[in-house]
């Protein structure tokens, strides 16, 4: 069994206890992508289930945009050895990017993994969808929304999918990406999702160099972040 670090279990069940994200007897879908982060995601939610008072179900699942030619064996072996059920399901989303030369695949991603998901657990009674962003992705969506489509909107803990009558929960909103970094390296969580080919140069990958540049002069910037949404943005 994983030894998770206690820092990830006080920002999960601090999380999670906020924003009333699981109930008793809750069947959550969690999305699994191979990365760091919805591993850590799924070790943490199987360490509540473990420890939690209220009883409720985990299933993991993850959306493969390549269309089939990812080999799911190590995931499948990881949600194994937490006595998860796992499911992969293909669907050609990179294949798609590049017919449709997607200016914003990284989003078109995002949105047609998230919409598969949702889709699947309506139809196989799935409550609540678990994703594993982080605070520092709701960081950095809150800057882009701001300086490119002039909104104040970021990432929620907690949203209701009024289409396939679904919540998605973020358990790892109140977790920095470098707390994440520093766990997975200690606790020798190997990558064992598809590589993605469209990731190098986008508009958030630009925006999470600017924001380590701030935070080189206020390291405590994201927790300042953390303070200001939960007054605002996210204010129960």
């Amino acid at each position: 069994m994983f030894d998770l670090p206690e820092k990830i279990k006080r920002g999960v069940g601090e999380a999670v206890c906020a924003y009333s994200m699981i109930e008793e007897g809750d069947n959550i879908l969690v999305g699994l992508s191979g990365g760091k982060d919805s591993s850590l995601l799924l070790i943490a939610l199987k360490h509540l289930q473990r420890v939690s008072p209220i009883r409720f179900n985990i299933e993991a699942m993850i959306v493969d945009p390549t269309g089939g030619q990812f080999d799911p064996a190590g995931l499948k072996d990881f949600c194994e050895s937490l006595d998860v059920p796992f499911t992969h399901y293909a669907y050609p989303i990179f294949e798609i990017i590049k017919i449709r030369r997607e200016k914003s695949p990284c989003s078109f991603c995002a949105n047609m993994r998230r919409g598969i998901l949702s889709g699947i657990a309506k139809d196989r009674g799935f409550r609540k969808i678990a994703l594993g962003h982080h605070l520092t992705d709701a960081t950095v969506t809150l800057m882009l929304n701001i300086f490119f489509s002039g909104k104040l909107h970021t990432l929620q803990p907690k949203t209701w999918q009024s289409r396939t009558q679904t919540w998605v929960i973020r358990p790892l909103i109140f977790l920095p990406e470098e707390t994440l970094i520093s766990a997975a390296s200690e606790m020798d969580l190997p990558e064992r999702g598809p590589k993605c080919p469209y990731g190098d140069d986008t508009k958030r990958k630009r925006m999470n160099e600017i924001l380590k540049n701030i935070l080189e002069e206020a390291p405590q910037g994201e927790y300042s972040t953390l303070r200001a949404l939960r007054k605002t943005l996210w204010a129960t």
